[in-house]
């Protein structure tokens, strides 16, 4: 596919997400859910191989699935106010929250990076942000998936080793956050979806770098400076104290109106998601403790992503509260 058609699918899928965002309307966020669909299925394409094909096949059915009961609920629930609860359930299935991801790992076992990264990242924006609209006894009805997301992220999570793997599950963790967060009377969705982007983001420009798939081969970067700055964007993503990742945890539970089980749940992910990133990043960083850093090109792209997925957000929780 030629980069011309790659950059108007690109803007398509991008005024998509404006106009869930914008939408006053339930007809009007369908529309929108359906452009980003049909705007993002192009760019999956990168080889034009029998793999990618099967891939978006996998991610279209669970979209469309999505859509269908999402639409459907919005024009039943004039005469049977009880099939409400339908339409965040079908936002759950198109975000991939669990137990309704079971599209989610499969689709990104077989999407390049590029493509992986923005259904991870860009993709989230729109069906969070449709479940944020909703009326309050709706996302109070559904937090009980945030705890399950988190805990499944977590545990599903332990055994990887596959790096794209890993960030499949932690997104799956991440995503019953960003549904805790929902039912917060503050911005804090928009800080919390702002973070991991800005996370995600960095560790994508440090895979770019080389063809990485164990976590053994993750930390093999030339420069030892980026492997350390890798290791410490890892752990901000898994939530360590006192990185930014921590903090947005911690807003997070501060804010949400969950009841006690489910914060326990979104507790309990968390640690168990700390578990294996801790394991991933441990060997590397006694490995680096031994190399000889050189001087730091502070002006690197990577440098600059770091600082900014570190520091940010922190001025964003600053300027609104």
């Amino acid at each position: 596919m030629k980069s011309p058609h790659k950059s108007l699918f690109l803007s398509l899928m991008m005024v998509s997400t404006c106009m869930v965002l914008s939408s006053s309307n339930w007809l009007m966020t369908w529309m929108g859910l359906e452009i980003n669909m049909l705007g993002f299925i192009p760019l999956m394409y990168f080889k034009e191989t029998t793999n990618e094909s099967e891939t978006a096949a996998k991610y279209l059915v669970p979209q469309a699935l999505g859509s269908t009961i999402f639409i459907a609920s919005a024009m039943t629930t004039l005469h049977l106010n009880n099939l409400q609860i339908l339409m965040p359930i079908a936002l759950c299935l198109k975000l991939g929250a669990a137990p309704f991801h079971f599209w989610f790992p499969p689709v990104m076992a077989g999407l390049p990076l590029l493509p992986a990264f923005l259904l991870l990242t860009w993709q989230k924006i729109a069906p969070i942000f449709a479940i944020s609209s909703l009326h309050p006894t709706l996302t109070t009805k559904i937090l009980p998936i945030a705890a399950i997301s988190a805990l499944w992220g977590g545990i599903a999570g332990v055994n990887q080793t596959d790096i794209r793997s890993l960030l499949t599950y932690s997104s799956i963790a991440h995503t019953g956050w960003m549904l805790a967060s929902v039912s917060s009377p503050t911005p804090t969705l928009t800080l919390y979806i702002t973070t991991y982007i800005l996370i995600t983001i960095s560790i994508y420009m440090c895979l770019t770098k080389q063809s990485t798939k164990s976590h053994k081969q993750l930390f093999s970067l030339k420069e030892p400076y980026d492997s350390f700055l890798l290791a410490i964007t890892i752990l901000s993503l898994s939530g360590l104290p006192p990185l930014t990742g921590f903090i947005m945890k911690l807003l997070v539970l501060y804010s949400t109106k969950a009841s006690t089980i489910v914060i326990l749940g979104l507790i309990l992910g968390a640690m168990t998601s700390l578990l294996y990133y801790l394991s991933l990043t441990f060997s590397p960083l006694l490995h680096m403790n031994k190399t000889h850093f050189s001087k730091p090109q502070i002006t690197s792209k990577t440098s600059i992503m770091f600082l900014l997925s570190q520091f940010l957000p922190l001025s964003f929780i600053i300027f609104y509260f």
